[in-house]
């Protein structure tokens, strides 16, 4: 068992996406913002950046395409990027549901994710009143 163990793990090492290329280290460390989008789950709706979580989604479709395309073939790369989609998207899906149930019309709320905070959406009408 420990034979095949080493077997595996050498060729864990000396691949073209391991431990010794960037190809293993981008990927890794960008779980960081999959672990920070996770834990703005339990953050306040209007707290949340539309236009950052936006910028998230498309970062992580791209990527994700990409990892398929590159020669070799990256599948840490694009689970991490797929993980990243999802969250931003269900962030952006929160921002949404909470503005349209306050009153927000839908370019309202495509503005807001777009641009941040206009005049006349949610949050300052909240603060006028």
């Amino acid at each position: 068992m420990s034979t095949a163990f080493n077997i595996a793990l050498k060729r864990f090492w000396l691949s073209e996406t391991g431990p010794k290329t960037v190809h293993f280290w981008a990927p890794t460390l960008k779980w960081g913002l999959v672990i920070a989008g996770i834990s703005d789950i339990s953050r306040p709706v209007d707290k949340v950046s539309g236009a950052q979580n936006l910028s998230l989604l498309a970062t992580a479709v791209i990527w994700t395409r990409w990892s398929f395309v590159i020669k070799p073939k990256n599948m840490l790369l694009a689970s991490v990027n797929f993980f990243l989609g999802c969250t931003a998207g269900y962030q952006i899906g929160r921002i949404v549901n909470y503005r349209l149930k306050n009153g927000d019309s839908v370019k309202q709320v495509a503005g807001y994710i777009i641009n941040g905070e206009q005049k006349g959406t949610l949050a300052k009408q909240e603060v006028t009143q």
